[in-house]
């Protein structure tokens, strides 16, 4: 009985052997291809994860939710904060080609491909596709020099073109950019050669105030310091702010109408916040004392409605 298990039990055995001996090949190729993708699901799982730990460590520091509102050294933590973002989404398309690269390699050598020959043709090949690739090649280093001169980030908002949004993707050929009526452009790196950039540095609210000019213009002027100041005492306002207001005197005068430019600086995107909150102060301000603002321009004679 012993001896008929046994010799169930080399039979088993050398089928086994046989069936891994057979198919060798493919069962390497399913291994590459298996490890290659759990590989890169890993990697690309570290890389996120670290970058988010960052992101959320330097929020918690300041106490705010998003980048523009960090208050200690604000450009350098704020553009460390896009910056690893950045890096991370094209860091993500590195791992993949890489590691798809290694894998094809190591599945030619399963297949028997002289990997050396492969090499040179290729060469020759990528040569020759140069010339008509060029704006392939074009898109991805002016890609890769736009991370790395830290010209834009995931998450900066930036004006492209005619296009105005906020950056929700940096690809090695391509960066999307999610516009302000929620519309995703796709943006051919190659293609940008005017890129502005609203989440560096800092911002300013700047507002025209076009009042009646038989106010008393000091008046004015003393209203709209008294408006905006009184925004600094605002907490949600506040933090979004960085200076002191200033009134940049008359700006243009016609007629009946006197049109004043008040400016505020902030912090980056916070511009717009801040100069929703201006008009607000400053109609209560002036209506408190008395200031009339500008009538409607009447048409000349003669003009089209």
């Amino acid at each position: 009985m012993v001896t008929h298990m046994e010799g169930v039990t080399v039979v088993a055995s050398n089928a086994f052997f046989d069936f891994l001996t057979t198919f060798e090949v493919p069962i390497n190729i399913f291994i590459i291809v298996a490890a290659a993708v759990l590989l890169n699901w890993l990697l690309r799982r570290l890389l996120m994860r670290t970058v988010k730990q960052i992101v959320r460590g330097v929020k918690k520091a300041q106490e705010v939710d998003t980048t523009s509102e960090i208050q200690t050294s604000p450009y350098i933590n704020a553009r460390a904060v896009q910056r690893t973002r950045t890096l991370g989404t094209v860091g993500r398309a590195i791992i993949t080609w890489v590691i798809a690269g290694i894998a094809m390699i190591l599945i030619l050598g399963q297949l028997g491909v002289n990997t050396a020959a492969v090499f040179t043709s290729a060469g020759i090949v990528a040569a020759g596709l140069a010339f008509g690739a060029q704006n392939i090649v074009k898109d991805i280093l002016n890609g890769i020099f736009m991370v790395f001169e830290d010209q834009l980030g995931v998450g900066d908002l930036i004006t492209v073109g005619t296009i105005n949004g906020t950056v929700e993707d940096v690809g090695i050929r391509v960066t999307q950019v999610r516009a302000l009526d929620g519309t995703l452009w796709f943006v051919r790196n190659g293609e940008i050669l005017t890129l502005g950039n609203s989440s560096q540095g800092w911002g300013r609210a700047v507002i025209d105030v076009t009042v009646d000019a038989s106010n008393d213009m000091a008046e004015v002027e003393k209203s709209a310091l008294t408006a905006a100041r009184s925004l600094l005492t605002a907490p949600d306002v506040a933090r979004k702010v960085t200076g002191e207001p200033e009134v940049w005197g008359i700006e243009s005068a016609f007629g009946d109408r006197a049109t004043m430019r008040l400016a505020l600086r902030t912090r980056p995107e916070a511009q717009w916040a801040v100069q929703r909150a201006l008009r607000a102060a400053l109609m209560r301000e002036f209506d408190k004392a008395g200031i009339k603002l500008a009538t409607e321009q009447p048409k000349l004679p003669g003009t089209q409605a």
